[in-house]
């Protein structure tokens, strides 16, 4: 096997040869970009830990790295980074396109420094000819589709973007130093980096068929051993270990594309939930006036109740681009857009200054995200002095009792509302990531002044 200069990781567990086992297999080669390789490390790891097999990953620098471990071939398994090289791959006879499937999805996106202190939300404030931008040479052909001016002045028919980086290590130091404003390129890019970049998705309505890329995995025909290399494909795409895995590292397991029907059916099937809540939260705290955030706002039922209940100016925050575009029409068309706002963002890095809000809210946010301290940190940054935020799930306890039945047939209690409770498995439950333990997330996120409630399913009141 040839694999030329590419980094090698192996991964195989040693059990029972001291037991006199039969020699194990040889290892599977695996070829990935090394963009994924804090996931598929991770990944790989766990399919070794169940079955056995012993993984060898060989990460592969893009361009033009990917392209040279699979015309070398020698691996079993082979990951291509994005959909265009998949189908070159395909087309090349280095994978075996029947194989296939897909492990996660990632997006295009605007990544900002921490805080975003140019205060960027959208597209159009990239393209101003102050904001300096950056993106890597290899996304060139993407970006010239989501935003022409960028990359060329047909006036002067020269290339005017901020700098082509070649390196997305080096694109996001520059990022992190100042010498760029803002990067374009895949919201992955963010997700692994302790240092807590800004994150705007870009939509459909932009980047057309550029805003997301399928990443799948293909087993080779030259593996010595198709059957194992079948069954880590198939682990890497079905497992819910390997999905929650991709989910901890900011990989997306759709492709976004489903916010116009969840806000015709599952979002209007929970308004009266979001009504009682937003009734309880004002009820109890008594905010009426200042600003709020609802963070995980989805099509924006919560933000738009809070507007409509009270004399408070109501942002609403979500990761998915298309469900802020439904949140603004929602409130274009209930003519509260004056007072209720909506922005494409990351909650694990808020676009908003140090005490900036008065009232936070989120319900069913915190078990879809990838790291809760880091989410709950940047909450209690934002809020005010003298503000609370009332996160959590469940149903609040203005929920009447036959509405409860009618909306969750099998109960909800406080152990079910953001996980699963005693008998329940993985499967039973929506939430890739379970808040087990309120108090000793608020507690590592050094919070003090918190209470638990479990009155209406798990909620944390924060005050500060």
């Amino acid at each position: 096997m040839r694999v030329g200069e590419f980094r090698t990781s192996l991964l195989a567990i040693a059990l029972i040869a001291a037991l006199g086992a039969p020699a194990a297999a040889a290892a599977l080669d695996v070829g990935v970009p090394d963009h994924f390789e804090a996931a598929l490390s991770e990944a790989a790891a766990a399919f070794v830990e169940e079955t056995g097999h012993h993984v060898r990953l060989h990460f592969a620098p893009v361009p033009p790295g990917a392209f040279e471990i699979a015309r070398q071939g020698g691996m079993d398994v082979l990951i291509p980074p994005c959909d265009e090289s998949a189908k070159a791959f395909c087309d090349n006879g280095w994978v075996s396109p029947d194989t296939g499937k897909r492990i996660f999805y990632r997006r295009m996106a605007i990544i900002l420094p921490p805080k975003n202190p140019r205060g960027i939300a959208r597209l159009l404030d990239v393209l101003q000819p102050d904001v300096t931008v950056g993106s890597l040479s290899v996304l060139r052909s993407r970006i010239e589709q989501v935003a022409p001016s960028l990359c060329a002045d047909p006036h002067e028919d020269m290339d005017v973007m901020g700098l082509w980086c070649g390196n997305d290590n080096v694109m996001m130091d520059m990022l992190h130093l100042g010498v760029l404003d803002a990067v374009i390129a895949w919201d992955t890019f963010a997700a692994d980096d302790a240092r807590n970049f800004v994150v705007v998705r870009l939509p459909r309505s932009a980047a057309a068929s550029q805003a997301c890329a399928p990443i799948t995995a293909f087993v080779t025909p030259a593996s010595d051993d198709p059957e194992a290399a079948q069954q880590l494909v198939d682990f890497l795409s079905e497992s819910l270990t390997a999905q929650d895995i991709f989910m901890k590292h900011g990989c997306m397991l759709d492709d976004g594309g489903h916010a116009a029907w969840y806000d015709e059916h599952p979002g209007k099937r929970f308004d009266p939930i979001y009504r009682s809540i937003a009734r309880q939260v004002i009820d109890d705290y008594g905010i009426a006036e200042g600003r709020a955030l609802d963070i995980g706002c989805g099509p924006g039922q919560m933000a738009l109740m809070l507007t409509e209940m009270t004399n408070l100016d109501v942002t609403g925050i979500d990761i998915e681009p298309e469900v802020v575009e439904i949140g603004r029409r929602h409130a274009e068309e209930a003519g509260l857009a004056g007072r209720c706002h909506f922005v494409c963002a990351d909650a694990h890095s808020l676009p908003f200054p140090d005490n900036y809000a008065d009232l936070i809210v989120s319900r069913g946010t915190l078990p879809f995200l990838r790291d809760k301290v880091l989410a709950l940190r940047e909450v209690y940054r934002v809020l005010k002095p003298g503000g609370v935020a009332f996160l959590g799930g469940g149903m609040g306890r203005y929920t009447s009792e036959d509405m409860a039945k009618k909306l969750y047939p099998k109960g909800v209690s406080p152990e079910t509302a953001l996980g699963w409770g005693p008998g329940q498995t993985r499967e039973d439950s929506i939430f890739p990531f379970p808040v087990r333990n309120f108090a000793a997330l608020v507690t590592e996120a050094g919070i003090r002044d918190y209470t638990v409630i479990d009155e209406g399913g798990r909620w944390v009141e924060i005050w500060k």
